[in-house]
């Protein structure tokens, strides 16, 4: 029981983007009838709040979000249980391909019962590997290891038409690369304890069915989590010297419950030897976001001059401009800066590592920490998510959260989803996985010391 409610609680507060399900007295209050007019009501409000508030006004066009909302009123009428009425909701509001726009049925982004076998599984190009495994006799006697390509999911279903089914039709992180880094978690989740049939590749070229249960749970007991979930409950920064004197610092995310986050990376630059410090490595790969304070602070630390935050627009509507022919929708934006710490600051080679799950806030600190080429980037795009959010509850104890603004760079190029490129790609290959290697991380060593070299010729 522990280590579900754990699990239940990581995934929750990942993919809610920290929002608990809904549970105040007013929620309370909305119990579930089932009457044709509260799912009316529900749908009525997940169109109405839409089309007022969502920042991508160009998208709802695109998409023609009143037809879709219509097409949907007959399917919930018909709905036989809040659990399928939530399922066309879900599947509604992901057609907006927003990291920060969802659907949150009421029993959360987890549903009572349900788990997934421990391994995590990642996709390079369009084949679906395993890339880390749990400690269990069942792996062992499956032979379930790093490199095994998943190639169909239970009843024969081909792993990309089950994942497009099972997981995207309901779900979105906002851009490709991030639903594959991200939502991939969902893959192979359903009922605790029951087995999940696999047609799998070994690396020989061998193809074979595998079984496995769903039971995330390790010989330790302790569950296993996919990085990015791990990451989330890390509550610090993680930093060692390597060998050439570059110092790698893992800041795994910008929780609001995580404070000592930036007093710690602060003590660390106090404590850094500029005469012995080669460089400096941020490993942002695993952060999902968080708190913008708390990044803009680790941030103050590696500049010295300021900064400028990503630009966030935000739209007004004006339905009076409508019968004078004029565009009934103006925009303003909101910006800062941040300004460099006062007391001690690294201002050295700096690299930046990220990729598919580098997320919202994460992303307002790479925008930041590159710009005047302040620091390199090296890794894969990141997820392309930013917005507020803006909770709304719905019948029955859901709640539908809506972004409220969209982000672009200070200079108004568009991120959002489609990600950040970095100014050194590396995609790490299966070779890398099977011999456990990280050229993300080797690629930034390199990178720091043509930073070095090119500073102290500079000198």
């Amino acid at each position: 029981m522990k280590r579900t409610i754990v699990f239940f609680l990581a995934v929750l507060f990942l993919l809610a983007g920290g929002h608990t399900r809904p549970g105040g007295p007013a929620d309370q209050a909305k119990e579930w009838t089932g009457t044709a007019e509260q799912k009316i009501w529900g749908l009525m409000t997940v169109w109405a709040q839409t089309k007022a508030c969502f920042p991508h006004v160009a998208r709802l066009q695109e998409l023609n979000w009143d037809e879709r909302a219509r097409e949907c009123i007959g399917r919930v009428i018909e709905a036989q249980d809040k659990e399928s009425y939530y399922l066309i909701l879900m599947e509604l509001v992901a057609r907006l391909r927003d990291s920060h726009t969802y659907v949150i049925p009421p029993w959360g982004r987890m549903t009572p019962g349900y788990d997934l076998p421990p391994l995590e599984l990642g996709v390079m190009g369009d084949k679906f590997y395993v890339l880390r495994v749990g400690a269990t006799d069942e792996i062992k006697a499956q032979r379930i290891y790093p490199g095994l390509e998943i190639l169909e999911v239970d009843a024969a279903v081909p792993v990309r038409q089950h994942f497009n089914e099972k997981v995207l039709k309901y779900h979105t992180r906002g851009s490709k690369q991030a639903d594959e880094a991200v939502l991939i978690f969902y893959l192979l989740y359903g009922p605790q304890d029951e087995k999940v049939r696999l047609k799998v590749r070994d690396t020989d070229g061998g193809v074979r069915q595998v079984a496995l249960t769903r039971a995330s749970a390790g010989r330790d007991g302790k569950p296993f989590m996919y990085r990015f979930l791990e990451s989330m409950f890390i509550p610090s920064i993680q930093s060692r010297m390597l060998a050439d004197g570059t110092c790698y610092v893992n800041v795994p995310n910008f929780e609001a419950r995580n404070m000592r986050l930036a007093e710690d990376f602060k003590k660390l630059v106090d404590s850094l030897d500029p005469t012995l410090t080669k460089g400096l490595i941020l490993d942002l790969r695993y952060n999902s976001g968080g708190s913008g304070v708390i990044a803009a602070e680790i941030a103050g630390c590696l500049i010295d001059r300021p900064v400028r935050s990503p630009r966030n627009h935000f739209f007004q509507y004006a339905p009076a401009n409508i019968p004078w022919k004029k565009d009934p929708v103006s925009w303003t934006f909101r910006e800062w800066e941040i300004a460099p710490r006062d007391g001690k600051r690294y201002l050295g080679p700096l690299a930046i590592l990220c990729g598919p799950a580098t997320h919202s806030s994460a992303e307002d600190m790479i925008i930041e920490l590159t710009q005047g080429g302040r620091a390199m980037t090296v890794g894969e795009r990141t997820a392309g998510g930013a917005g507020g959010k803006l909770p709304i509850a719905l019948p029955g104890g859901g709640e539908l959260c809506l972004s409220t603004f969209k982000a672009t760079f200070p200079d108004g190029r568009e991120y959002m989803g489609t990600g950040i490129q970095p100014d050194v790609e590396v995609r790490p290959t299966l070779k890398d996985i099977l011999k456990g290697k990280d050229p993300v991380l080797e690629k930034a060593l390199k990178v720091i010391r043509d930073l070095a070299a090119r500073s102290a010729k500079a000198e």
